[in-house]
């Protein structure tokens, strides 16, 4: 919940120096940092793995004002069973459309989606690739910082490393939940 409050006091830092927001072109090479909190529900466990936060980073070209490509990482600690900790590793390859308001405006929202290989490690190693979609905002406070909010769902199965076969026991159906809030620095980009 600290880095939560921590990326939200720097986000109103960064804000708070701004007399007037300006629209801003996404175009370009852009790379940042978030906070990254994910959940993990699986389908016939007995215990899904609860809330827990962690770090992220970024980086991405903007093709143009409507499309980026985006690749993210992430690493959470979540609480399984029993109170332990498992942490959550989280690899992201995607495809980022910016639907509104457009590109004069600082404000842009987006939709994503593409795919996300993960694992999960505490006692039992869990693996898998998966699709993953989610939406988000981001919003230029500068012509070269902007300021983001996302939530991604990952769908898909988590199998038990080492697994020679795909047998009942060792895979389990889940989906993932994420947020993210964070900053991202245009590198090439502006106007």
């Amino acid at each position: 919940m600290s880095k939560l409050l921590n990326v939200a006091l720097l986000s109103s830092l960064l804000l708070s120096g701004v007399t007037s927001l300006q629209a801003q072109s996404t175009k370009g090479v852009f790379l940042g940092i978030q906070y990254a909190g994910s959940s993990v529900s699986v389908e016939s466990a007995a215990n899904d793995l609860e809330f827990g936060g962690g770090f992220g980073l970024h980086a991405g070209l903007g093709l143009n004002d409507t499309f980026s490509v985006l690749a993210n990482f992430d690493r959470s600690v979540l609480t399984g069973s029993k109170s332990t900790d498992v942490k959550l590793t989280q690899y992201d390859a995607l495809l980022r459309m910016n639907l509104f308001p457009g590109a004069s405006s600082p404000l842009r929202v987006f939709v994503t989606g593409g795919a996300t290989a993960r694992t999960a490690n505490s006692g039992r190693d869990f693996e898998g690739i998966a699709p993953t979609g989610g939406a988000g905002a981001h919003l230029f406070v500068t012509r070269k910082i902007a300021v983001n909010a996302s939530a991604l769902w990952t769908f898909g199965k988590l199998t038990q490393a080492g697994q020679v076969t795909a047998t009942q026991n060792g895979q389990f159906e889940s989906t993932g939940t994420r947020v993210q809030a964070g900053v991202s620095l245009y590198l090439l980009g502006g106007k």
